[in-house]
């Protein structure tokens, strides 16, 4: 039964504390602030950090970096990573996990995901908070010489809000609602409550704090589909001196949600499904997802030439899937078989990364140096508690009756299907110098040496295995500065990352780790007297040593690669003082160019849209007309069409689909109001899933109306 309950509810976004500025040097204290008028705050940014783990200007690194600011993720009401997807150039959805999503038409992995720079996610079922989020920054490309493990797609780092002197505290309510034909408005609604408080602790500022508190309950347009989340974020920050710093801290997070496959297709037909709100799970189906994370960042100078950073992140995450899962659907009578499965994952990661950076001068020439040592432990049990079809018949596809599963098997609580341990520890060095040869041309030179052991036992069965694998792993980058406002790049980057332990070859030894190669081009440009910028690239990826069954043997292989090449671009501009503009479009023809079945030789990889388009703009009205009024938004999200598989007998074929976004916003002293409304026409559209038994579809029309309260 559907929950109903009526919202006045939340969202958090903190007010922001810095106005970012369209030129920079790379010392932080000299980026230029621009002040805006009607409270417009930009998009624009003045500095990057993830290519070169510190702040560097954009028009100096020879790599594509999108980023999302905080002002932006606070216009866009954006609750979770997810939610700022569609306005990402290169990145396409590719399912509701953490890590589910694609990058210049690659698959990312968790790893894909750092915090501050570390593995470690806290959540694996849903995509991560971004009640604690500053910034998002996405580098494209290979980017193992200073983060190892990594897809050659590239990663998204989050950078976390951090604990300030001036005393703030940030209280946000959101409520939303659905206005379509299956779920009205007012009949499954949801909330969010954030608080978020930063200060002095001490008089002397010695002593910073900050605690963010999230809360939030969603009911779905989806049948039964439940899901209730709580985050805390206490953090400290200790100023030792004024030239070191230690900032630790915690994060607790609790997400507990009905499980969801989405829908399926019948005859791998889109057209063929049911509608958007049917539900093949159980009411008690569940994904549980639990986290407690510690780190720490140690911040020093050495001297007056290096400084020190010393960043590390450990986790301690639980995730229990109980479920009737999609398993195959029956093309013949339009029914779905189910899976049962108890499915209990414990997961340890401990990280930690120690680099030093500072910059020197050999006769003329100029020399960023950056040394750093990185590794990790983990430790990953999969226990399948329970694993099997179900005893339930099929059901329908289009007319489910549910609530009357029976699990696979009748066994010991205790027992176990299957029960996986795998301990991985891995270690890399890397050095890196960014060299200045004269007023136009910058290269970039960077080498990493990467070691991994890992240690296997199926303790069921007591097989075991070990690996050890190893690589060195270059980045070369040229710029030229044609102008002070006009750069030219070339960059070639590679990556590395072990296959799994699990997948032996037909004599039972592991395969080589999976290899990508990037070659990039690309300029990046300031415009119109410096109130809009511009950043072009080519790219083109290889990634090979990919371990695919061949379908003739049964046998794993290392035959498989993928090729991946395209272009992308993004424009930011403020034309005028209150209005300001985000956009951009990617081209990526990603395909499987070598592999052992021919239903996947020359196929798309699975969703990796040829075209990606969006656009956001914010308009603020004049002082003479704000009264309440503050602004108006209007976004537009375009995907084309996109595969579930690479594999021709299971995928499905995602139609194209462009969805447009609006939001009011409402200001005065210290409160605001903002109304979103996402895809206002009511497009039906799907945006993840794997072959024909898993369909997410998109979210039809949304409503939220968020009360903000800044002291």
């Amino acid at each position: 039964m559907k929950k109903r309950f009526w919202l006045m509810s939340i969202i958090c976004t903190s007010a922001v504390t810095d106005i970012h500025a369209q030129e920079v040097s790379v010392d932080e204290d000299e980026i230029e602030v621009i002040q805006v008028v009607g409270k417009q705050e930009s998009y624009l940014n003045a500095a990057v950090s993830t290519a070169t783990k510190g702040l560097s200007d954009p028009f100096d690194v020879p790599f594509t970096v999108n980023t999302i600011n905080d002002v932006f993720l606070s216009d866009l009401r954006a609750k979770t990573l997810s939610d700022a997807y569609g306005y990402t150039t290169g990145l396409s959805q590719s399912g509701i996990n953490a890590n589910s999503f694609t990058l210049r038409g690659l698959p990312a992995s968790l790893q894909s995901i750092q915090i501050n720079g570390l593995p470690g996610l806290a959540s694996r079922f849903g995509s991560p908070t971004t009640a604690n989020v500053e910034r998002i920054e996405v580098l494209k490309g290979p980017a193992s010489v200073l983060y190892g493990q990594l897809e050659p797609g590239g990663l998204v780092n989050i950078s976390t809000k951090k604990p300030q002197a001036e005393q703030s505290i940030n209280f946000d309510l959101s409520g939303q609602t659905y206005d379509t034909d299956v779920s009205s408005a007012g009949t499954d609604n949801g909330f969010t409550a954030t608080l978020d408080a930063t200060g002095a602790l001490t008089q002397d500022e010695k002593w910073l704090y900050r605690l963010i508190v999230s809360v939030d309950a969603i009911n779905s347009y989806r049948d039964n589909v439940d899901q209730e989340s709580y985050y805390l974020f206490p953090t400290l920050t200790y100023r030792m001196s004024d030239i070191s710093e230690l900032t630790f801290g915690l994060e607790l997070v609790k997400e507990n949600a009905a499980a969801d496959q989405g829908l399926v297709a019948l005859n791998n037909d889109i057209n063929q499904t049911a509608s958007i709100n049917t539900r093949y799970q159980e009411d008690g189906d569940v994904d549980n997802d639990e986290a407690f994370v510690a780190f720490a960042t140690y911040k020093s100078a050495i001297n007056d030439v290096f400084d020190l950073t010393a960043n590390w992140r450990s986790v301690w995450h639980e995730d229990n899937r109980i479920l009737f899962e999609n398993n195959s659907v029956n093309d013949d009578d339009g029914t779905l078989r189910r899976r049962d499965r108890n499915q209990l994952n414990k997961r340890e990661y401990h990280f930690v990364d120690i680099n030093s950076r500072g910059a020197i001068q050999t006769g003329n020439i100029e020399h960023e140096l950056l040394f750093g040592f990185n590794g990790g432990y983990e430790v990953r049990d999969f226990d399948r508690i329970r694993f099997g079809v179900a005893i339930t018949p099929n059901i329908d596809i289009f007319n489910p009756v549910l609530n009357e599963g029976v699990p696979s098997v009748e066994q010991d609580s205790n027992e176990s299907v299957n029960d996986r341990v795998t301990e991985l520890s891995n270690y890399g060095a890397y050095i890196q110098d960014v060299i200045s040869l004269n007023e136009h041309w910058i290269a970039m030179v960077g080498v990493r040496y990467e070691k991994q052991f890992v240690d296997f036992i199926e303790q069921v069965s007591e097989e075991t295995n070990d690996q050890i694998t190893d690589a060195f792993v270059p980045s070369l980058g040229a710029i030229y500065k044609a102008t002070d406002k006009l750069s030219i790049y070339a960059s070639y980057g590679e990556s590395f990352n072990p296959n799994s332990v699990e997948d032996t070859n037909a004599d039972g030894g592991s395969f080589d780790p999976e290899e990508g190669k990037q070659f990039e081009i690309g300029a990046k440009a300031f415009l119109f007297e410096d109130k809009a910028n511009i950043s072009v690239a080519y790219f083109d990826i290889v990634q090979d040593n990919i371990v695919e069954n061949n379908p003739e043997t049964g046998e794993d292989e290392l035959l498989g690669e993928v090729e991946s090449s395209g272009f992308e671009i993004e424009f930011l501009a403020q034309p005028i003082d209150n209005w300001q503009i985000k956009s951009g479009y990617a081209y990526v023809d990603s395909i499987i160019s070598k592999s052992p079945s021919e239903t996947t030789q020359g196929n798309a990889t699975a969703f990796a849209p040829k075209n990606d388009f969006y656009l956001w703009t914010r308009y603020n009205a004049t002082e003479t007309f704000k009264g309440w009024l503050t602004g108006v938004s209007l976004g537009i999200n375009h995907e084309s069409e996109r595969f579930t598989s690479s594999d021709t007998s299971t995928r499905v074929e995602l139609p194209s689909y462009t969805t447009f976004d609006t939001a009011v916003y409402f200001e005065r002293d210290n409160y605001s109001i903002a109304l979103n409304i996402e895809n206002i026409f009511d497009k039906r559209y799907f945006d993840g899933g794997t072959r024909d038994t898993i369909l997410y579809p998109g979210e039809p029309r949304k409503i939220s109306l968020t009360f903000s309260a800044n002291f």
